[in-house]
């Protein structure tokens, strides 16, 4: 049979089967292969490339926008940066009386309340009486330490009336050291020191007078 593919088994001359190995052409599938290579690789190439054109395409399409997107960010957030930083040196101004407020109500108030509550609690702790009297003792004082208002010293007043009498009296000094500087230089040896000082001492005017005086004596 001409045309028609080998059979896959045989019968032997005793009448057993004998199977038969199929027959492949190397050539033909090394061949086959090749092409099959060849095609993967040319399809794998063009994709590469549509990828990198459609990549190319999409940086291109993509890098205008980006940009436009980046502007238009930056002059909508800058107003908003401008307007925050604003907002937050006007709280900061108006914080600032507030805080120095608060500084001065801990530093002249709360603190002193905390250490007179500490003290006066220790205090009533150290005193006689049973453990539990004297912590209700330290409770009670503690509390009512801690609720009672720092009087306010007058210290302001006194720097005040310190300050003026500082002032006062260095005025007084400005003004009799210049009292001072305005009046005459008094000479000791002027004339009118000796104008009124008598003498009984006879003081010869000319060379004749006293040469009479000399002679005399």
């Amino acid at each position: 049979m001409s045309g028609a593919s080998a059979p896959l088994f045989i019968v032997d001359r005793i009448g057993d089967i004998m199977v038969t190995s199929p027959t492949f052409d190397a050539e033909k599938l090394r061949a086959s292969s090749q092409q099959l290579r060849d095609a993967a690789a040319i399809y794998a190439g063009k994709v590469a490339v549509r990828a990198a054109d459609l990549a190319g395409q999409g940086v291109d399409w993509a890098a205008p926008r980006a940009q436009a997107a980046l502007n238009s960010a930056i002059e909508h957030a800058t107003p908003a940066i401008e307007n925050a930083a604003a907002r937050a040196q006007a709280a900061a101004a108006q914080a600032g009386p507030a805080i120095e407020n608060a500084r001065e109500h801990l530093v002249d108030d709360y603190l002193p309340r905390a250490s007179l509550a500490v003290n006066q609690a220790g205090a009533a702790l150290s005193a006689r009486g049973s453990l539990s009297e004297r912590a209700r003792r330290a409770s009670e004082a503690s509390a009512v330490a801690l609720t009672t208002p720092t009087r306010k010293r007058r210290k302001c007043r006194a720097l005040r009336a310190f300050g003026l009498t500082a002032l006062v009296g260095a005025v007084a000094g400005a003004g009799y050291i210049l009292w001072k500087r305005s009046q005459p230089i008094e000479d000791p040896w002027a004339e009118e020191y000796w104008a009124d000082l008598d003498t009984d001492s006879f003081v010869p005017d000319t060379e004749a007078e006293k040469a009479t005086f000399e002679a005399g004596e």
